[in-house]
């Protein structure tokens, strides 16, 4: 799966402020959509029109193409000739790809953190999020997205005391496509509590600068789940299909998919 972050550029023949502002308007077009596929409002195999987005969005086809093209090049989007583009089929083993590219930049960036230290002050507001968790009730609810966007929360802090902004930019990107398996990995109160204590093995190897130690507690956080990566694919299915059913049952005029779509006060201009 191709991992460019090209987004929409200066489409042909709209020079000037027109060329800007339908820019704009594309990589709007362009986040919109990817966010559909990557949260499963679209299920794989799902058709994207370019007339149906043209009208959805208010837009000319020009920056409705430029997104699908861009989506395309991400490798969400599959470009059939003569029938248009479908929304691609999930692939276990480009998720597994992405997990080795997360493993490799988390790795380094521990390594770094271990290597030369972190002040008392941040290890301490880690640890506050975090050692509350490991007394997590056994009957607890489980809130699974507040808990995927206080894990994804925790990797990015790593990677920000590093201070590269390219490895948050990717990081960020990753954590985008992998959610989806996220969602599915943590669902009981016992793999909350197991997080938590991953989470805080990684913040005492840094406190230690045990660069190896620090390697060993990011690998066994990773690979818990990784190791769910079919499972989640599977239920990721099984949900965007039900979905698309419930929403075939229903009158035409009934929206079903939780989405934003513009008003005309969210509409732009261009």
């Amino acid at each position: 799966m191709s991992r460019s972050r090209r987004t929409p550029s200066h489409p042909v023949g709209l020079p000037g402020e027109a060329d800007a502002s339908t820019n704009q308007l594309g990589y709007r077009i362009l986040q919109e959509i990817r966010r559909r596929i990557l949260n499963w409002h679209y299920p794989p195999g799902h058709h994207l029109g370019e007339p149906e987005l043209s009208e959805e969005f208010a837009a000319s086809r020009v920056p409705v193409r430029e997104a699908l093209r861009a989506l395309t090049e991400q490798g969400l989007v599959e470009k059939v000739p003569n029938q248009g583009c479908f929304v691609r089929q999930p692939d276990a083993q480009a998720t597994h790809h992405l997990y080795d590219l997360r493993l490799a930049l988390e790795l380094f960036v521990i390594e770094r953190l271990a290597r030369h230290g972190m002040t008392d002050d941040w290890l301490a507001l880690m640890r506050a999020t975090w050692e509350p968790l490991l007394n997590v009730r056994a009957d607890a609810p489980v809130d699974g997205d507040l808990l995927v966007s206080m894990d994804e929360e925790y990797h990015l802090a790593l990677a920000r005391g590093l201070g590269n902004p390219y490895f948050i930019d990717s990081l960020k990107d990753i954590n985008d496509r992998l959610r989806f398996v996220r969602l599915v990995v943590v669902t009981t109160p016992h793999r909350i509590q197991t997080t938590a204590g991953e989470h805080l093995a990684i913040l005492s190897a840094i406190a230690q600068r045990d660069p190896e130690a620090a390697r060993r507690a990011v690998r066994q956080n990773l690979q818990h789940a990784r190791n769910q990566i079919e499972i989640a694919i599977s239920k990721g299915l099984n949900r965007a299909h039900g979905r698309e059913q419930a929403k075939a049952s229903l009158p035409h005029d009934v929206d079903t998919a939780g989405e934003v779509t513009p008003t005309n006060a969210d509409r732009p201009t261009e």
